[in-house]
């Protein structure tokens, strides 16, 4: 490409096709690619010398660039709309959001691109921005974008995962934690099939678990500091596969996670059962959208995994500490 100044008492020449370094007042902004029809404006405008950009025939433009860039980045689940200079793109439905970030940081390590998503693992809603892309000078390589499209076809760099509910069965034995509960649960389509007195012996809960047909138990009540507690005993008998008890995240550290045959089993600590954002709240989503949760993958939380304890994710309220990764603040409608 190449830049040229042009005054107003020299010769204009075919100014068609040029792209405009700085607004003229009244009549075009920066970034405004000139057409015929153009001309008379701009010879009519206020200026006494304008900055141009003569294009190359390997440049291409702000705006195609951007819309380019969108699409190469986009998949079906993801609306790609104009915005200014930019171009947005909006998730269809909701769901759990998946970056790739390694491969973002390679894109943005490209001269003049400028790719921002949402955080990596957040829920988002249909019709929300999950992420913009532009490029940053009026004009750019060709060659960069086709980097892009190389690096976007090795590894999808912006997916959108739907939710897939599930049947849930609640052990408790406080009544007060199922409202908090049925909230959460709500908000990604699961059915609360039933609230069950958590027994208090192994061989009890063990026939409440093989005779109830659900996809997800949650617990409430069992101890996750005591290897003996009936909950751990009975998982143990059945073949059951403890996963993880603990979590790097606040609140809900003590939250675990089981498996039985096609069954998830959680167990919620006392204090990841209020509405605030817990550490339910990271691990429901995942589950729900990936089908299942790698060890990898909760061992990551930890980043960001000081959550505040005084904020209703339902309301839509400001989270002051950590950060939203796998919720959002008004989550799915």
């Amino acid at each position: 490409m190449k830049a040229f100044a042009l005054r107003r008492d020299e010769q204009h020449g075919d100014l068609v096709g040029r792209v405009l370094c700085q607004d003229i007042p009244g009549a075009f902004r920066k970034g405004h690619v000139l057409r015929a029809e153009d001309i008379p404006l701009l010879i009519g405008a206020a200026w006494s010398e304008i900055h141009l950009l003569e294009l190359g025939a390997d440049d291409v433009g702000q705006r195609e660039a951007g819309q380019r860039l969108a699409q190469i980045l986009s998949s079906d689940a993801v609306l790609i709309a104009p915005a200014g200079h930019r171009h947005v793109m909006k998730a269809k439905h909701d769901g759990l959001l998946k970056i790739d970030s390694a491969a973002l940081r390679r894109l943005n390590g490209i001269a003049g691109i400028a790719v921002f998503t949402l955080m990596n693992d957040q829920v988002v809603s249909a019709e929300q921005v999950v992420a913009e892309a532009q490029i940053t000078p009026l004009a750019i390589d060709r060659r960069s974008i086709d980097e892009v499209e190389t690096i976007a076809r090795e590894r999808p760099v912006v997916r959108l995962l739907p939710f897939v509910p599930r049947d849930v069965m609640v052990w408790t034995r406080d009544d007060r934690v199922v409202h908090a509960l049925t909230e959460k649960l709500r908000r990604f389509g699961c059915h609360l099939r039933d609230v069950l007195d958590l027994p208090r012996d192994p061989s009890s809960i063990r026939e409440s678990l093989e005779r109830q047909p659900a996809a997800l138990f949650l617990v409430s009540g069992s101890n996750a500091l005591d290897p003996l507690d009936p909950v751990f005993i009975a998982l143990k008998q059945m073949g059951a596969t403890m996963q993880r008890v603990g979590m790097p995240l606040h609140p809900g550290t003590l939250l675990w996670i089981a498996s039985w045959r096609e069954v998830t089993i959680i167990g919620l600590p006392s204090c990841g059962l209020g509405p605030q954002l817990t550490a339910f709240d990271l691990v429901l989503p995942k589950l729900l959208a990936e089908g299942a949760i790698r060890d990898d993958d909760l061992a990551a939380l930890g980043h960001g995994g000081k959550l505040s304890a005084s904020f209703s994710p339902q309301r839509g309220e400001k989270v002051p500490e950590g950060r939203m990764r796998g919720s959002s603040l008004r989550g799915p409608s």
